[in-house]
């Protein structure tokens, strides 16, 4: 009997191992089960050549979960760094459609917008952390997976669609007191025309904001220049950031086409397999942010903001990985030779979860123009601490 199978491991582990990676798994080997192709038959002149076909498939079998385990246990058994700054990212885009620079209006304010983020180290080469974290790569299942090269801080989130309305409560509440109501939500499957069918992203956020005006603010030049004032703000946001993936990264390329010569009545045996992989990232978190603002309008239309603030985050991220291969068929055999059902399967998952900093320190400003009620807001913070960005765009109206 000859078994020929090409080998899996190794080099055919990069994709699925690098896209964890980049989307910030946290590495631990929950489960791994590699169960060969078994074979049954209820006649008994099959027996003999049953068994041994089984024998040698499942020697084989054991050969590649070994081979998996080792290559496995090469990856760190978490990635805390990585992991926080996808958490944090989630709380650096909470501001999204951010009003941060036209407060002071008289009734209310309308805005809708994008906030993206990113976090990455200050000294950080993607080109060169990719090098590290790949190895030489030179022969099979050569991959120098170290403990300290991949856990790097990068992380990113994006809230696409965000809307917020403010309110200017001095006629009815307290003079100078400004009240927010946020939401934002995004599905792809809103786009029916989605190029990547089994990507899915979903944002969904709510939060209340509220602001006093502590100076007033001042007209100068009749009106030329506009000094806003100095407020003082804060609120609580909830935010939840899904991400979801379905591939077939081909681990085990060389498990395709198994090929077996067996004695007849079977004779040559070829197995197909089809392997699938998952990805879900979940981010959920509440962030407090507690802000000291300004900002001049010029020109009657040119508008320029600054603050600095903190937000105080708790939540964290929830992040599963799991891939399944599984026979899709195999040539015919004699009438009382069956594969047993639901034995032949290769599993593996990962996981693990992570929390964002508590306290998160930023500066924040605003480039914006405004022309009568219209505003138009590129809005823009840089987090201390993690080494964070946030860009927007804003449009509204005010009144």
């Amino acid at each position: 009997m000859r078994t020929s199978i090409a080998g899996f491991a190794g080099k055919k582990l990069l994709l699925p191992v690098f896209l964890l990676f980049l989307t910030k798994m946290v590495f631990a080997i929950d489960n791994l089960i590699l169960i060969p192709p078994q074979f049954s038959s209820s006649n008994s002149e099959y027996q003999a050549i049953i068994k041994k076909l089984n024998e040698d498939l499942a020697g084989e079998f054991n050969k590649y979960e070994d081979q998996i385990r080792t290559d496995m246990a090469g990856l760190p058994s978490s990635f805390p760094n990585l992991a926080k700054a996808f958490a944090n990212t989630s709380v650096f885009s909470s501001d999204g459609a951010s009003q941060r620079g036209y407060e002071g209006y008289k009734a209310f304010s309308f805005t809708v917008g994008f906030m993206g983020a990113l976090q990455f180290p200050r000294k950080f080469s993607i080109l060169d952390e990719i090098k590290n974290a790949i190895g030489s790569g030179e022969g099979e299942g050569g991959f120098d997976f170290g403990r300290d090269n991949m856990d790097i801080g990068v992380g990113l989130d994006a809230q696409i669609l965000n809307a917020q309305l403010g309110i200017n409560t001095s006629k009815f509440l307290l003079e100078g007191f400004y009240l927010g109501f946020k939401f934002s939500m995004f599905d792809t499957n809103w786009v029916k025309a989605m190029p990547l069918s089994d990507f899915s992203f979903k944002t969904m956020s709510l939060g209340i904001t509220a602001s006093y005006q502590l100076i007033n603010q001042m007209r100068l030049f009749g009106g030329l220049l506009v000094w806003r004032g100095l407020n003082l703000g804060t609120g609580f946001v909830w935010q939840n950031t899904s991400f979801g993936l379905t591939s077939s990264p081909h681990i085990a390329d060389g498990l395709g086409n198994i090929s077996v010569d067996a004695p007849a009545p079977i004779g040559t045996l070829n197995i197909n397999f089809d392997e699938v992989f998952h990805l879900d990232i979940n981010t959920n978190n509440f962030i407090i942010p507690i802000e000291a603002k300004t900002s001049i309008r010029l020109l009657w239309f040119m508008n320029f903001a600054l603050g600095a603030g903190v937000d105080i985050a708790f939540g964290g991220s929830d992040i599963k990985a799991y891939g399944s291969l599984n026979v899709t068929e195999h040539s015919p055999l004699p009438a009382d030779v069956e594969l047993v059902e639901g034995t032949p399967r290769l599993e593996y998952s990962l996981g693990g979860k992570s929390a964002p900093s508590i306290f998160n320190v930023k500066a924040m400003g605003a480039v914006g123009f405004n022309f009568g009620p219209v505003i138009i807001d590129i809005p823009v913070t840089y987090y201390f601490l993690d080494n964070g960005y946030s860009l927007g765009v804003t449009f509204g109206f005010t009144f």
